[in-house]
C-alpha cells in the first residue's frame, strides 16, 4: 500500500488504496458536516445550502475523477468549513448581513405587493402556498410570512379552519378552490365563462366593493361561493 499515492496521486490505485481514499474523504465530509451543523433539508438558509451543494459536488467529483488528488479535496473541505464557521459567527452577531429577514406577504387578507416582489413570488405562487397551508380563502388569512429558512408561516381566523369532508358534503376539491379572476386590472375571461358569470355580475361586485375603476384592482379572487374578494 502506497500512502503517498493515496493522498497525492489519483491514477493506478489498487482497490485497497481506493477504499482507504474514499473512506478518508467520507469521514472528512462527515466531520465537516458535524462541525458546520447543517440543518435538515427544507430549513437550510441560503449560505447553508451553498455550502452543502459545494461540499457535495467536491465529494462526487473527487470520488469519480481518477486524476483528482485526495489532498486537494481535503484542503477544499477545510476551507469550506472555515468559511461556513465564519459566516455562522456573522449570523449570530449581525444576522441581517447573512440571512434575509422574514417578509410579510399577506396581512389581514390583503396582499402586500412590494413584499411579494421582494420574495420573488408570483400571485400563482402565493395562491399555491395558501392551498398547501389549507388557507385557500385569502380573506380569512391574517398573516402569511416568508421565513428566512425558506418556509412559510400562515395565521388564519379561528372561523377559517381547514374544511373537513363532512363540511364539504363530499363535493369535489375543485369546488372549494379560489380562482384568480382579476390580476393587475385585467379580467380572466376564461374563469368568468367557466363559472358561468357575466360582466354584469362583475360590475355589481365591483360596485358592492366601492370600486369604480377595474384598473385599481391588483388582485380579485373568485371564492367558492361565487363572491369576489378584492385586494387593492
Amino acid at each position: 500500500m502506497n500512502i503517498y499515492a493515496i493522498f497525492f496521486q489519483g491514477e493506478k490505485l489498487s482497490i485497497l488504496e481506493l477504499f482507504i481514499r474514499t473512506s478518508i474523504l467520507y469521514f472528512m465530509l462527515f466531520g465537516s458536516a458535524k462541525v458546520m451543523g447543517f440543518r435538515q433539508p427544507g430549513i437550510l438558509t441560503s449560505y447553508n445550502f451553498l455550502m452543502a451543494a459545494g461540499i457535495s459536488h467536491i465529494a462526487a467529483s473527487r470520488m469519480v475523477n481518477p486524476k483528482a488528488r485526495l489532498v486537494d479535496a481535503i484542503a477544499i473541505i477545510i476551507v469550506y468549513t472555515l468559511i461556513n464557521l465564519f459566516i455562522s459567527y456573522l449570523y449570530f452577531k449581525v444576522p441581517s448581513v447573512v440571512s434575509q429577514k422574514p417578509i410579510i406577504l399577506v396581512k389581514n387578507g390583503k396582499v402586500i405587493k412590494n413584499n411579494l416582489s421582494k420574495a420573488k413570488l408570483t400571485i400563482d405562487n402565493l395562491i399555491s402556498i395558501l392551498r398547501q397551508k389549507d388557507a385557500s380563502n385569502l380573506e380569512k388569512v391574517e398573516y402569511l410570512i416568508a421565513e428566512s429558512t425558506g418556509d412559510f408561516s400562515v395565521a388564519v381566523n379561528n372561523n377559517s379552519l381547514p374544511i373537513t369532508k363532512l363540511d364539504m358534503a363530499m363535493t369535489s376539491p375543485q369546488d372549494i378552490l379560489s380562482q384568480i379572476l382579476i390580476y393587475k386590472g385585467k379580467v380572466d375571461e376564461k374563469i368568468l365563462k367557466k363559472n358561468r358569470l357575466s360582466y354584469d355580475w362583475l360590475e355589481k361586485e365591483l360596485k358592492s366593493n366601492n370600486i369604480d375603476n377595474i384598473n385599481d384592482i391588483y388582485l380579485g379572487i373568485l371564492t367558492s361561493d361565487k363572491k369576489l374578494y378584492i385586494s387593492p
